[in-house]
């Protein structure tokens, strides 16, 4: 081989080897802008829900959020002995939120012992078809309530389902200053005990 046809390969090899690295450094480039655009988490995921069995919604509501990767407890019991001992346990190695679809009474007697794991009540749900074939759901929370209202706008005998997902989506690291309010209507299983509370409690250092 000459030294001219070596010179030209020698130089054909180092253009080819500049060429590798510069579209290598722009897909390294593009990789960390795609990166850095990326949507932030939506905050604390639920990490448990409390669902009561006897209920059609509520085992649905239960069963979506297992789904999204939720622990699932049940409350008929000793709800005492479920936040001193399983829930307990379990928030202890899956901080987030606790959610839950049951009797007003288990939501009262969650939020107390939530406190003294500083779980805040950031969203309470009244779902109740007393003297009808309807639910009317009442919501309040301090967060954005679009969500949860417009997917039980949209749901009927599967709203506990519906309510689940909504839960899932939404934003519970963004607190409102205030609580809102909302409602919407869907019809009622037969199984629906007249009323049922479902709410969310929230990592917060304020409380």
């Amino acid at each position: 081989m000459d030294k001219t046809t070596k010179s030209l390969l020698d130089r054909r090899t180092f253009l080819k080897d500049a060429s590798a690295l510069t579209v290598s450094a722009a897909l390294a480039a593009s990789t960390a802008s795609a990166a850095s655009s990326t949507p932030a988490a939506p905050g604390p995921r639920v990490a448990a829900v409390l669902f009561d069995s006897r209920y059609s919604s509520s085992r649905e509501f239960a069963n979506t959020l297992a789904r999204e990767g939720a622990a699932v407890f049940e409350v008929r019991g000793d709800i005492a002995g479920l936040w001193y001992g399983p829930l307990r346990g379990h928030l202890a190695k899956a901080a987030g939120c606790v959610a839950g679809l049951t009797a007003h009474s288990d939501l009262t007697v969650s939020r107390s012992f939530g406190r003294e794991l500083r779980l805040a009540l950031r969203y309470e749900g009244a779902h109740d078809s007393r003297g009808s074939r309807a639910i009317a759901h009442r919501l309040r929370g301090r967060v954005d309530l679009d969500e949860i209202t417009s997917a039980l706008l949209r749901a009927n005998s599967d709203w506990g389902e519906s309510l689940a997902q909504a839960i899932a989506r939404t934003r519970w690291s963004q607190s409102a200053s205030q609580w809102n309010s909302a409602v919407a209507q869907t019809f009622a299983l037969d199984d629906h005990p007249g009323f049922l509370s479902s709410w969310v409690l929230v990592p917060s250092e304020k409380l």
